[in-house]
């Protein structure tokens, strides 16, 4: 069904670029991926419906990402472990590093009942979701995205700049 990936803790690091071409090579979907001046992409995973099709694609980005895969996963048979029971394969990662923002897209729509509130970026509607930690923001463009921003590391007004960026370079 779902092979482990590289689990070495020599894994090579990955351009931008580099990653959305094992995202597309996957999944066959073309995946926006933002840059951060002070976050490099340390997580990178696809999730199966019980058919096997693409669930979703969730990328995780952190600051002070080393180049260490993180302990747990540089076991094979843990990795083999966390897929089968996430249903997923794990295609780049985890690196160690403080997760300071999430991307997740899926092509089930939003529900904007799980929103505190929504507000209009790029003639686009965002459900905004806020808790003590994150702070994730819900787009229906083709699919769901979301944007889950780590509140200690990004203000309000920054995470929706960065999400008004985003709108403007996803396809």
């Amino acid at each position: 069904m779902l092979l482990a990936a590289c689990s070495s803790a020599t894994q090579p690091l990955m351009t931008q670029e580099e990653l959305v071409n094992l995202i597309y090579e996957e999944t066959g979907e073309k995946m926006y991926l933002p840059e951060f001046e002070a976050l490099d992409v340390s997580y990178v995973y696809v999730q199966y419906d019980e058919a096997d099709h693409v669930k979703s694609i969730d990328v995780q980005y952190a600051e002070g990402r080393t180049s260490e895969i993180i302990d747990y996963f540089q076991n094979p048979s843990n990795t083999a472990a966390w897929e089968e029971q996430h249903h997923a394969k794990k295609l780049y990662g985890p690196y160690e590093g403080e997760v300071a923002f999430m991307l997740s897209y899926s092509k089930e729509g939003v529900t904007s009942t799980e929103a505190d509130k929504v507000v209009e970026l790029e003639e686009v509607e965002v459900a905004i979701q806020e808790d003590m930690s994150f702070t994730i923001h819900s787009i229906s463009l083709s699919g769901e995205y979301r944007l889950v921003y780590n509140n200690d590391y990004v203000t309000e007004e920054e995470a929706l700049e960065h999400t008004r960026s985003y709108l403007m370079n996803v396809e």
